[in-house]
């Protein structure tokens, strides 16, 4: 009894359709071109004591501050951050000598014009104090939104394209999605103008930058699964 039970359980099994499954991966491409720039400027002041370290660095930040103020650029934003004080320790012959305090700030600068408001705040910069800085380029937040959604649906669009391709090929009718695995892995890293720290020129050998954004690839992938019977 118990083998018939088994062998009619084991026929219906054979005559029902089982759904299968069917895993691609969806991928997309776009060349970004960066929107914003970024001045990193690093202050650095030596003094015997924190407050005047402190009022130093103040005002060279206050220096740079009204530089660009005067240079006439509309589209940026100025911060300072990363802001500390150490003791200053002088080695000597191996021997340690606290001599006052060094204190280090950075000045930030977003310009979202890289045109002519970015050349009117570098040379406000240059103009302003003997230091150094780096220029990045990147997208901006806003685009970086649109590029995002951008680069998902060509993803899936790819996916689709990618399934019905082999459906037609091995002669499937009918499939669906059963699954969408996706996490974000679009990133926009900043390009630098130049890797090396830009030292501001003498009053005489300023000349006006010439700079070129380049454009970026940005990538994402998408992984679906479809069923089919």
């Amino acid at each position: 009894m118990k083998k018939n039970l088994i062998v009619l359980i084991l026929l219906a099994c054979s005559g029902m359709g089982y759904a299968q499954h069917l895993m691609v991966e969806g991928k997309s491409e776009l060349k970004a071109l960066p929107d914003e720039a970024v001045l990193v400027l690093t202050l650095t002041e030596v003094a015997m004591t924190t407050s005047e370290v402190t009022n130093a660095l103040n005002r060279k930040s206050k220096t740079v501050s009204d530089a660009l103020k005067k240079s006439g650029a509309k589209a940026y934003t100025f911060t300072a951050d990363n802001y500390y004080v150490n003791v200053n320790r002088v080695y000597t012959k191996g021997t340690a000598k606290d001599s006052g305090y060094v204190a280090s700030q950075q000045l930030r600068v977003v310009v979202s014009d890289t045109g002519t408001d970015l050349v009117k705040a570098i040379e406000a910069v240059q103009q302003a104090e003997n230091l150094s800085f780096q220029l990045q380029f990147r997208v901006s937040e806003v685009k970086r939104k649109g590029y995002e959604e951008e680069l998902l649906k060509l993803a899936l669009e790819d996916a689709k394209r990618q399934a019905r391709v082999i459906a037609e090929t091995m002669g499937i009718t009918e499939f669906r999605v059963h699954q969408v695995d996706y996490t974000t892995g679009t990133t926009f890293p900043p390009i630098m103008y130049r890797a090396e720290a830009m030292m501001m020129k003498a009053a005489d050998d300023r000349v006006g930058p010439t700079l070129q954004v380049e454009e970026q690839t940005i990538s994402d992938r998408v992984k679906v699964v479809f069923t089919f019977e």
